[in-house]
């Protein structure tokens, strides 16, 4: 892997029950290696980290910056501290993070993914979700050496306003060289609600990948926000039952239980 790589996705969201709804679209992310990010930055003329361009990554969109005054702090010692309190034993040589990128500016993470490694093998995992309401929460789970999990968290924080608080989720992540998957089921008691998924294809970031990669999937600045809106005018107009806003949960992060072993 180079520090930086894009991931060209196909992202599917299915709504259960009724009513049911679905939205497909494109995406365009990066896979960022958080200990190589100045190496990222000379990738190409038109990506920069912490800086404005056609395409940037800016780590004081995450973690500990959200929403901080401060100078932001490197986003790779911020997972090595949430790993510190989980795994104290296992010190993690390797942070990767998939997210969406700024373009032109501006940009919206409903989902951005760290991964940690220790000794060559994945061994933690933190889905930091946030919300249109500018609230966010962090899942965490912990990797078992050399078997792909699936993790069982409860709901802690308030993402569509056409979904109630109850229930959990169970999420996935799969990395390989070449391939990524990412898996969201939500659950309400035995119920199945919603089913999102990322698959996608990485390829190491270039001027001519990234320039390819915006034409073939059509981003625009903001476009995750814009989608998300967009459906939630369909939903309203399918009279879907809304929930409002409650307030957030004090904590930052909840860790999850492992649900399984799987091998594919």
């Amino acid at each position: 892997m180079t520090a930086c790589s894009l991931v060209q996705s196909q992202i599917i969201h299915i709504r259960h029950g009724e009513p049911s709804h679905r939205l497909e679209r494109k995406g365009l992310s990066i896979w960022i290696d958080l200990d190589h990010v100045d190496e990222a930055d000379c990738q190409s003329v038109f990506f920069s980290v912490g800086r404005w361009n056609v395409m940037a990554f800016h780590e004081a969109d995450h973690g500990w910056n959200f929403k901080s005054k401060e100078p932001p702090r490197p986003l790779a010692e911020y997972a090595r501290s949430m790993a510190k309190n989980i795994l104290p034993h296992k010190p993690i040589d390797r942070v990767r993070l998939l997210t969406f990128p700024r373009i032109l500016g501006m940009s919206f993470n409903p989902i951005s993914v760290y991964l940690c490694s220790s000794g060559g093998q994945d061994v933690l995992v933190i889905y930091e979700v946030r919300n249109t309401f500018g609230d966010m929460h962090s899942y965490v789970g912990v990797l078992e050496e050399g078997q792909s999990v699936s993790h069982e968290v409860k709901k802690n924080l308030h993402v569509s306003p056409f979904f109630s608080m109850e229930g959990g989720y169970r999420l996935r992540i799969k990395a390989s060289d070449e391939m990524m998957r990412l898996l969201i089921r939500y659950t309400h008691g035995n119920d199945l609600r919603l089913t999102a998924t990322l698959r996608g294809e990485i390829t190491s970031l270039t001027t001519a990948s990234l320039l390819s990669g915006l034409v073939a999937t059509g981003q625009l600045p903001m476009r995750p926000w814009l989608a998300i809106h967009w459906e939630a005018v369909k939903l309203w107009f399918k009279k879907v039952q809304f929930f409002k806003r409650p307030e957030p949960q004090s904590t930052s992060w909840t860790l999850a239980k492992i649900k399984g072993n799987k091998s594919s």
